[in-house]
């Protein structure tokens, strides 16, 4: 970290610490829920106003807000939110005591096909046909503290590529690095992604949802997203007077981690007194701002029998966040900082050729080390600062939206060899505080878009659509007494548009993109490779349908007011919605090959291997096509897609067993760039059952089938086999408390058998069975919500090691882990 990095830590520290002397600016509180009377789902970021006094708030992901009178009286509420119908209650405010209010809205006509859609889990506007899965913040709640690839193990056709406990990369149908694009508060994350234990920089503590887009979605989010895309989505920013904000904090014992969490947040409204005038009071209500900051200090993983050495790592992160949001026009900006700093496994950095054949056959590491918090070499020290602003103007005919995004990307790399090296002690100090490879990638980027106003072309019939730019440019410099990527700096841009047509029952979208890239590379003399420049450009595209099907079904619901004065019910006839949905889409793809992939030559000291490029790679070009088949009523959720992926000139690492490389910093397992035609298909699924008011059993499937066709073997590295299977008790009080729940699952993973003959350094290793258990709910005292959870991973301590695991040749994976999780929302939030 630099000395501006300390500054601006210090800074939020502070801010925080200012902040918390105005928690007691307001009088009697106004408390609530939103639900979406269909669903009976909470709904965020729905607008709340009280119409006397023109405060205002926003819903947060739980459908929860909290919104001060500020004195006694009949006042108005007034609810809206888009897609559906507005609902006004009147409250009267007698006292002081808190006033509870639960509110249903009901969806609008324009908006009935639509939220049939999201319901069947295809979610973005403008391209509603894609397969997406979206982790609430109840549902990420469950796994704060991991990273951001271990939130996301538990969906479907998602598995991991992990490298120890704090690296774990999203692997989606076969897929994973720089063919998933990882969209961190709207701009695409750039941080050397093309390592398989370059993790993405993300706070796990930071977002509120995550989206999961199975599939090619290279259209909307350009080249590179042919595996698909994850959409990490911060925290909205509350309106009005708002001001609250949440503690959180996990204990892992396997690692004997720690992790605490502190966000603070606000609307405008809170820093003014009720006595200004009208149009300031006005302009307030509009500005919301967020800061927050997190910390994770781990010691050695520990597998069944022994310590995984020099495996731990310790975080700090921070985001802070400022917006305005007016009738028609809004901006927030936006600052995230990620710093790490995480050992590598030292059993996986071997001397000599006999060692590393002996390590790979003996099961368990060579030498085995006590338990420690200690980091020592070969280590990795990575900070990821990203800034953003946008934008967005609502005009007569459309919305204009715009984001402008700025990265830096610092990964230095510190190699075991000097550790072994004799000699003056000054000269190895001062030598081991230097990083063998330093890697510094810069990237600034800017994205526009105009989504034209929906046009009602027949009646129940609307078309929508969007039309867009974006553009990058890159500069990454390469320093240090090791090698392994050249410097270069690279420019893009791509335009496209995509247009809906949304009926009753159903939703059809077609896209066209068309990117260009620009390299230019920094030639070395030491590694024989010349200044190169190159230019790669091409089309995507994508076709989708939608149709919804079946017995049309009808269900009432009831919408209540609760205060202490009265209690209304209202019962409001759901829309009918039909429980069946096909989703089919095409899509054609594309990505030009990266730097490391084309000239990379050296030890990769985080995988501990030597990879060797090939500058003659071509463009890869992919062609998919995918069917989802979901079926959604009041008690049962059914969602089946099958896929299949041609990829023509698919790139990959293979290994060369018969020639482990020899160098002064050791030996290597020696892996080496080429090209293929793959074929990927497979079957994603899951199912969630209500067996009774309490009870739901259900469970996830995934199978990868990747073929060689070139070479007419299967594709080397392709995720086993897998099956998830949980039952989960759900009762909203028990035992003085609420939101209880109880959960147990198994994980079952089957033995690769799919692979290369006579290619690896080792057979896949075998299958494994893992069984898990939760509990966990939530304890009010004295006005205070406590959310708790306790999670054991791995319960019978099973010892196994995953194929993708890039630890497997020389070590288990990591054995139990019991986790306590524990968050408090204070002042409005509380």
């Amino acid at each position: 970290m630099t000395i501006s990095r300390h500054s601006l830590v210090l800074w939020m520290c502070v801010v925080l610490t200012q902040c918390c002397f105005m928690t007691a600016l307001h009088g009697q509180i106004l408390v609530g829920t939103v639900l979406d009377s269909r669903t009976n789902k909470p709904l965020p970021s729905v607008r709340l106003q009280i119409l006397e006094n023109k405060r205002g708030t926003l819903s947060r992901t739980d459908g929860s807000f909290m919104l001060p009178f500020g004195t006694r009286g009949t006042y108005t509420l007034r609810a809206t939110l888009l897609g559906y119908a507005a609902v006004e209650e009147h409250i009267t405010a007698t006292s002081l005591d808190t006033i509870r209010i639960r509110i249903r809205l009901q969806q609008s006509a324009v908006r009935l096909a639509a939220a049939r859609v999201e319901t069947n889990r295809i979610a973005p506007e403008n391209q509603p046909t894609q397969n997406v899965i979206t982790l609430s913040a109840q549902e990420l709640e469950r796994s704060r503290g991991q990273t951001l690839g271990e939130a996301l193990q538990n969906v479907a056709g998602v598995t991991l590529i992990q490298t120890g406990a704090s690296i774990a990369k999203p692997v989606i149908r076969g897929l994973h690095s720089q063919r998933i694009v990882v969209v961190n508060a709207g701009v695409a994350q750039e941080g050397q992604q093309w390592g398989a234990e370059h993790a993405p920089e993300i706070d796990p503590f930071a977002p509120q949802r995550i989206e999961i887009v199975r599939g090619a979605a290279g259209v909307e989010y350009g080249a590179g997203a042919m595996g698909g895309v994850i959409r990490v989505l911060p925290h909205t920013l509350p309106r009005g007077a708002w001001f609250g904000g949440e503690a959180q904090a996990a204990l892992f014992s396997n690692n004997s981690q720690g992790a605490v969490s502190l966000a603070l947040e606000g609307g405008g409204l809170a820093l003014l007194p009720d006595t200004v005038n009208t149009e300031l009071h006005r302009l307030a209500n509009g500005f919301g701002w967020r800061v927050q900051g997190s910390a994770r200090k781990a010691g050695d993983s520990r597998a069944p029998s022994y310590v995984i050495s020099n495996t731990g790592f310790q975080e700090i992160n921070g985001s802070a966040a400022f917006g305005y949001e007016g009738e028609r026009f809004g901006v927030e900006a936006y600052y995230s900082l990620f710093t790490t700093e995480l050992g590598i496994f030292s059993g996986s950095h071997i001397g000599n050729l006999n060692d590393l054949l002996r390590a790979i056959a003996s099961g368990r590491p060579l030498v085995e080390s006590e338990w420690t918090y200690a980091i020592n070499a070969p280590r990795q020290q990575i900070s990821h600062d990203l800034w953003s602003v946008k934008a967005h103007y609502d005009a007569d005919f459309g919305r204009f939206e715009a984001q402008y995004g700025w990265q830096q990307n610092n990964r230095a790399e510190f190699d075991s060899h000097n550790a072994r090296v004799r000699g003056d002690s000054g000269v190895l100090t001062q030598s081991l505080l230097r990083p063998a490879m330093s890697l510094q990638l810069t990237t600034y980027s800017l994205d526009a878009k105009f989504r034209h106003k929906p046009l009602t072309i027949a009646p129940e019939t609307v078309l929508t659509g969007v039309v867009g730019g974006s553009g990058t440019a890159q500069w990454n410099v390469q320093s240090g007494r090791a090698f392994l990527i050249p410097s270069f700096q690279a420019q893009s841009g791509g335009a496209y548009f995509i247009e809906t047509l949304a009926m009753p029952d159903v939703i059809a979208n077609a896209g066209l993109r068309y990117d260009s890239r620009y390299v230019s590379v920094v030639g070395s003399e030491f590694r024989d490779i010349p200044d190169t420049t190159q230019q790669f450009s091409s089309f995507s595209a994508a076709l989708g349908v939608v149709m919804n099907f079946g017995l049309a079904i009808h269900n009432n619901d009831s919408t209540q007011a609760i205060s202490q004065q009265t209690a209304e019910e209202k019962t409001i006839e759901r829309p009918a919605f039909k429980p069946f949905s096909l989703a089919l889409n095409l899509a054609s793809a594309w990505r030009a090959p990266l730097v490391n992939e084309q000239f990379s030559e050296g030890v990769h000291h985080g995988t501990s291997q030597y990879e060797i490029g090939n500058p003659h790679l071509k463009p890869e070009r992919s062609y998919s096509a995918d069917a989802t088949l979901t079926l959604r009523t009041e008690k049962v959720r059914l969602e089946l897609s099958g896929y299949v992926n041609a990829i023509d000139n698919f790139i990959y690492l293979r290994p060369d067993a018969e020639r482990p490389t020899v160098t002064i910093r050791g030996t290597f397992p020696t892996f080496f760039y080429t090209q293929t035609f793959a074929l990927l298909r497979g079957v994603d699924a899951s199912a969630d059952a209500l067996l009774s008011d309490n009870v739901r059993l259900g469970g996830t499937f995934s199978l990868v089938r990747g073929d060689n066709v070139t070479d007419s073997e299967p594709l080397i590295f392709m995720p086993a086999d897998r099956l998830r299977a949980f039952i989960r008790y759900e009762a909203a009080s028990l035992l003085g408390m609420t939101d209880v729940f109880a959960e147990a699952s198994s994980t079952l993973v089957r033995t690769q058998d799919r692979f290369p003959a006579n290619v690896d350094y080792a057979p896949p290793p075998s299958g494994y069975v893992v069984f898990d258990c939760a509990v966990g709910g939530r304890v009010e005292a004295r006005g205070t919500r406590l959310s708790w959870n306790l999670s054991v991973r791995n319960v019978a301590n099973t010892s196994f090691r995953d194929y993708l695991s890039r630890y497997r040749y020389f070590t288990d994976d990591a054995g139990r882990n019991v986790v306590l999780r524990v968050s408090v929302p204070f002042g409005d939030g509380g």
